[in-house]
């Protein structure tokens, strides 16, 4: 069987799921103090050099009470971090996605959007700026059957469910076995740049 990729998850993985390790500040944790927290990050990195990883859960959320001044600096910082690294972003948007699309103007390295639940219009938006994204339990049905394969993620974020009944669900909803879905992600994942 091929092993099934939870691209973003806070909760300990479940037999026959894998995941690639990920480093960064959420938006919710970003306050007076974040550039101290940054640096934590980086020093996570320099650690996991030689390993795949990338940097995240990172990002913009209107609706959060961090200081939007402050979530934009940090998001900022992560940006200029990933492309000194060559690696992609797992990232966090909530009401901002004008704002992190003017950002994503300045990034070569590809970016994760976790969690989408917009609907194909804001897919269609997010996939012509050469984004990615990843959908969990909770989904817009249409975007995810408009999603192509290729630029597609799968995760469970923070609930401790297993990936493998929401494989089963994108696989049905796509026409496809879990199996090709499964080896679909992995090779859109392996082009990723993930290791420096």
């Amino acid at each position: 069987m091929v092993p099934l990729l939870n691209i973003h998850t806070h909760t300990p993985l479940h037999d026959g799921e894998q995941t690639i390790p990920a480093y960064g500040l959420h938006p919710w944790l970003v306050d007076a103090d974040w550039k101290e927290r940054m640096a934590d990050v980086e020093r996570d990195v320099a650690a996991h050099r030689g390993g795949s990883f990338m940097l995240g859960e990172c990002g913009l959320d209107k609706l959060y009470r961090a200081t939007y001044e402050w979530q934009l600096e940090a998001m900022q910082a992560h940006i200029q971090l990933s492309e000194r690294l060559g690696v992609p972003m797992i990232v966090h948007c909530v009401k901002a996605f004008d704002d992190l699309l003017r950002l994503h103007r300045q990034a070569a390295q590809p970016w994760i959007i976790h969690g989408f639940r917009g609907n194909p219009q804001q897919l269609a938006q997010l996939l012509s700026h050469s984004l990615y994204v990843s959908f969990g339990y909770k989904y817009n049905r249409d975007s995810l059957l408009a999603c192509p394969l290729d630029r597609m993620f799968l995760e469970s974020d923070d609930t401790a469910l297993p990936i493998a009944p929401l494989y089963e669900q994108v696989a049905g909803a796509k026409g496809i076995s879990m199996e090709q879905l499964a080896t679909r992600i992995l090779s859109t994942t392996a082009a990723l740049p993930l290791s420096v």
